[in-house]
């Protein structure tokens, strides 16, 4: 911004302090939030670099990458400093909230190799990012963590590398490049049990089911087990002892997840799929009411209905198993009406709020909300950057929503596709067991072949406190619930 004629500000360093108070009252805030604070920093490139270093120190970091900036767009990717004021510049934006935009300059950094000093301090950058929450794996893993040659790094950052590399081969379809890869992770590092637990799902996807399963046991065994991890190997444990209707051993996995994945439904309704298979109607008809629970209502899961209405007519509750069955409809009713329509299922607007809700929602549309989260820090951050740095980053954050949009609706599309196929399977298992239920009221109250009865709807009824049930939830019962229905079955 040009400054009028009578406005002379020699910025020494004992005055810098009072330059905001001074622009304000000569210019204006507007002033005082561009040419004032870009006068603060020197127009020399070395002494920028110098002024960025040390306001990064005293925790400044608009002022330091802003610094970091005026000697970046006055040089070439030639210049000695180069790098190292690229470096400034991510670490300032990682600490300010920034950590798309600084995935990007330490994701240059270590592709570039310009100055090869810094790769492992880039490497270490973006392993914190990739690991740490949302961010691009496109492009940070699978545009080159995963295929690039990074195999002279430092042996903290190494294992991640070789972690990374193992898995994406894997998914390719080369086991046998998983397999070295894996084989150069040294046994100290965080990644050689996550190795290890991958192994064990390589071992599924061969079918050798209770090869995997004793892989995952002796993993579990480990004392250092990382919480997510455990939680990892429990549930696949657990759905591995279900497919082999081990249900017991199933529920004794779940009971176990509880204590470390509270709050998450799926978990729930496994078990309440388990405790079926094992004739305790009560406990999975209680786990099933649990799931009505506020705390689950974003659960996409349209079997839950199903179940239900099995549990009721196994124990000859028809009335009560036709009611169940038929809220299939009245939770998406409009979903599945717009499937059988014919119109496009990407125009159902309810189709596509499920697959939003459905796992957390694809990987793009978390992506989606950092960038988003991201720019709107931004725009608060911006009075505090020099203005050209501003512009770089609005640009930067304009192209992440645009091509995370992109990604999202291609994502979206395959989820919708999979949210309908739930909803229609969901649906014929409804109608035949309408049907069912009709053939029941016409043969009588028999229990089905081959299934005893199930557990006691009291055991001692004069110690029995009863209260009726008007929809409130305890969250610290919620998964401990039983429906005492009386077994009307003859036997």
């Amino acid at each position: 911004m040009d400054r009028p004629g009578y406005l002379l500000l020699v910025l020494t360093a004992a005055r810098r302090a009072a330059c905001s108070a001074l622009c304000a009252a000569l210019l204006g805030a507007a002033l005082a939030a561009g040419g004032c604070y870009r006068a603060a920093i020197s127009d020399n490139r070395d002494e920028a670099f110098n002024q960025g270093v040390e306001a990064f120190q005293n925790g400044d970091y608009a002022r330091a990458a802003s610094a970091a900036w005026e000697y970046l767009k006055g040089g070439t990717k030639t210049d000695p400093l180069h790098d190292r004021a690229l470096k400034l510049l991510a670490e300032s934006a990682e600490r300010m909230g920034l950590t798309y935009a600084a995935s990007l300059w330490y994701l240059d950094i270590a592709e570039s190799r310009r100055n090869p000093e810094l790769v492992p301090a880039a490497m270490r950058a973006l392993e914190r990012i990739v690991t740490g929450g949302a961010h691009d794996h496109d492009v940070l893993v699978g545009g080159f963590i995963a295929t690039a040659d990074l195999s002279r790094l430092p042996p903290d950052v190494q294992p991640f590398v070789d972690f990374e590399q193992g898995l994406t081969s894997l998914k390719q379809g080369h086991e046998d490049w998983t397999t070295g890869h894996f084989a150069q992770i040294p046994p100290g590092s965080r990644y050689f049990h996550r190795a290890r637990y991958t192994d064990a799902v390589r071992l599924v996807a061969r079918g050798d089911l209770e090869g995997a399963k004793a892989r995952i046991r002796d993993l579990l065994a480990e004392k250092d087990l990382p919480v997510e991890l455990e939680i990892k190997a429990r549930r696949s444990l657990a759905r591995l002892h279900f497919e082999g209707g081990e249900y017991r051993k199933a529920l004794e996995q779940y009971e176990a997840l509880k204590q470390l994945a509270p709050g998450d439904p799926e978990l729930v309704l496994e078990m309440a799929w388990a405790s079926f298979h094992l004739n305790d109607i009560q406990r999975a008809l209680g786990l099933l009411i649990a799931l009505d629970a506020p705390v689950y209502r974003d659960l996409i899961a349209p079997e839950r209905f199903l179940l239900e209405a099995l549990c009721l007519q196994r124990l000859c509750q028809f009335d009560l198993s036709r009611r169940a069955a038929v809220r299939l409809r009245e939770r998406h009713g409009r979903a599945i009406d717009d499937i059988y329509s014919g119109r496009p299922l990407m125009e159902s607007e309810d189709l596509r709020a499920a697959a939003r809700l459905k796992s957390g929602g694809p990987p793009s549309t978390k992506l989606s909300k950092l960038v988003l989260r991201e720019k709107r820090s931004l725009d608060r951050l911006s009075e505090r950057l020099s203005p050209d740095l501003a512009k770089t980053l609005s640009g930067i954050y304009a192209a992440g929503v645009n091509e995370a949009a992109r990604r999202e609706a291609g994502e979206l599309k395959r989820g919708v596709a999979q949210v309908a196929r739930e909803l229609l399977d969901a649906e014929e298992g409804v109608r035949l067991l309408l049907h069912e239920l009709s053939v029941a009221l016409q043969r009588g109250q028999r229990r089905a072949e081959g299934l005893g009865a199930g557990r006691e709807a009291a055991d001692s009824a004069a110690h029995v406190v009863r209260y009726r049930f008007d929809g409130e939830f305890w969250t610290d019962e919620i998964d401990d619930l039983l429906v005492l229905v009386e077994d009307r079955c003859v036997y």
